[in-house]
């Protein structure tokens, strides 16, 4: 490839890079202001065996939330405990690689949760669709959509400058 091309592919790579999450942003913004400027009442349905299918459904979406909150927990005490354990350690180097291990695996577990929390509001929409409960859904959405796409920049960073080897040989390994 010419080095004309690979420019213009970077500069359009790096275009999309802003222009993306600027979008998303703004579309998080426009929903959230129209959904509070609209407001639409409850649609009334009734289904058979509709208390029994309410109990399950109602069921499956605590299940999700206690998931999402228990990756949360978990993912934030075992960050803490890695923190604390690089702490000590008097290379810098060392540090800024331990830390972004750190965020990056935070972060993943993030994205976790945040999957666990859409399929509990999908479970809900499923039986009670509201307009609040389809932005709320979509907030969901867009909120992983752009710590997803935080995330793979980061690691294409970090995977450039080479801060983090270790990444390079599971991306290897997986290839």
């Amino acid at each position: 490839m010419s080095q004309k091309q690979h420019s213009n592919q970077s500069l359009t790579a790096k275009l999309a890079g802003y222009y993306l999450p600027t979008l998303l942003i703004i579309g998080l913004i426009l929903i959230l202001t129209t959904g509070l400027k609209n407001p639409v009442g409850p649609i009334d349905t009734h289904l058979p065996h509709e208390e029994l299918l309410l109990k399950i459904i109602g069921y499956s979406a605590l299940f999700c939330e206690v998931a999402a909150g228990f990756v949360i927990v978990t993912g934030a005490l075992h960050a803490l405990v890695s923190y604390m354990r690089r702490l000590m350690d008097r290379s810098l180097l060392n540090q800024i690689k331990g830390s972004e291990a750190i965020r990056l695996r935070f972060g993943h577990k993030l994205s976790l949760s945040l999957e666990f929390a859409m399929a509990s509001d999908i479970l809900r929409l499923a039986v009670s669709p509201t307009f609040s409960s389809i932005i709320i859904l979509f907030t969901i959405i867009l909120l992983r959509v752009l710590l997803n796409y935080f995330l793979e920049h980061d690691i294409e960073v970090i995977r450039e400058y080479g801060i983090l080897p270790e990444l390079d040989k599971l991306h290897n390994k997986y290839e």
